[in-house]
């Protein structure tokens, strides 16, 4: 589908973390069409509501304000989802791109009554069973199903993703298109091999809840620290257990070692973590984990910006890191994860190794190539 000249809406709920959501947004933006980006933020956020922004050729023309976002889910959700429909019903549009189910639900409405051409839903994550209350679960389910039949194209990450919604719900996938993951090379700071290999330093990239095994890894540091006497674990992000990791660290007599720096916007991630030495995803193993079936954003930046990885065996690309290799793939434990960042600091042949495949991996992953392709395997 060539989309210059059309009117194009993405609508996605969102984070202050950098995602799908934002690098589709990014990409819409320097196309030559009209594009509005529509953004509810998730209850947990720091940001204060929903907001339309409308663009022509990248330049922001005009921004509608919608409502704050709300502590009870079943009003924020409701709300999000009229505030679509009372956009879409007043601007007509040629594609309408929603990234989770309830802007799906949106979509699909509008194209049922005109006020879209064409209608994408964008499958992000995926989980066997999403809530423990069968009756929201009941709900979300329904609304997955309705977006993944009768949306125009399904943009999902992975195979792995592709297979178990259509086992679940029992369809062909006939409009299921693989939309990896990507990153923005462009926004990647210069660095050496020769100035990577001086650096002791990890770098863990993650929202800070008990689910992320940010805990595993500072747990693991006090035998990294035996071996590797100068390491250093920096984290980068922030999140409600936060002050619990930082209690932990220093617990444990680790603040001179482990570095908690919060929240980075994209362009200085990019510009800051290129120069350090390795990077650490210690995805806790439960299938019902979404990023068993996702294509996660972090380990593809990691490994863009040149820093092997230690990855637990969890996501589809824990396989890619292994097989070339471009790091250690390890089981959620401190002694493996331990083991495994003390041989790609101390190991510099073997780290070399995997910084060449690392770079020679993503450097085909362009957000403008993947998006670009996606586009063009839209009919009409």
């Amino acid at each position: 589908m060539d989309i210059k000249g059309k009117r194009i809406i993405e609508a996605g709920h969102v984070t202050e973390v950098y995602g799908p959501v934002q690098a589709l947004r990014n990409y819409l933006l320097k196309q030559q069409c009209e594009f509005t980006f529509i953004s509810h933020p998730f209850s947990y956020t720091g940001l204060e509501g929903t907001k339309a922004e409308v663009y022509e050729n990248g330049a922001l023309k005009t921004t509608k304000t919608g409502h704050k976002k709300s502590v009870n889910l079943l009003i924020q959700w409701t709300k999000d989802f009229f505030f679509n429909l009372g956009y879409g019903f007043k601007n007509k549009c040629d594609f309408f791109m929603a990234v989770d189910n309830l802007n799906g639900l949106s979509a699909v409405v509008l194209k049922f009554f005109g006020r879209a051409e064409k209608t994408g839903y964008y499958v992000i994550d995926h989980m066997d069973r999403r809530f423990k209350n069968p009756v929201f679960n009941f709900f979300y389910e329904t609304l997955d199903y309705i977006c993944l039949k009768y949306s125009d194209t399904v943009w999902i990450l992975s195979e792995r993703m592709a297979d178990a919604k259509k086992k679940k719900f029992k369809l062909k996938g006939n409009n299921f298109q693989i939309v990896p993951v990507g990153i923005e090379l462009d926004k990647v700071d210069k660095f050496s091999e020769s100035e990577k290999l001086k650096e002791k330093t990890m770098v863990l990239m993650s929202y800070l809840d008990e689910t992320k095994g940010v805990q595993l890894m500072i747990d693991a540091m006090e035998s990294i620290l035996k071996e590797v006497t100068n390491a250093q674990l920096l984290i980068i992000g922030t999140g409600p257990y936060e002050n619990a990791l930082k209690e932990q660290a220093k617990r444990l007599n680790l603040e001179n070692s482990v570095k908690f720096l919060g929240l980075m916007n994209h362009s200085e991630l990019f510009k800051y973590i290129p120069h350090r030495r390795i990077s650490i995803a210690p995805y806790i193993d439960d299938k019902n984990n979404y990023t068993w079936y996702a294509d996660p954003t972090k380990p593809k930046e990691y490994l863009a910006c040149g820093l092997p990885m230690v990855i637990t065996d969890v996501p589809w690309v824990a396989e890619e890191v292994r097989r070339r290799p471009m790091g250690i793939v390890c089981a959620y434990n401190k002694e493996e994860l331990a083991s495994a960042c003390v041989k790609l600091l101390k190991d510099d042949i073997f780290y070399s190794v995997c910084l060449k495949n690392a770079l020679n991996f993503t450097s085909e992953l362009s957000w403008e190539s993947i998006y670009g392709k996606a586009l063009n395997g839209i009919k009409g």
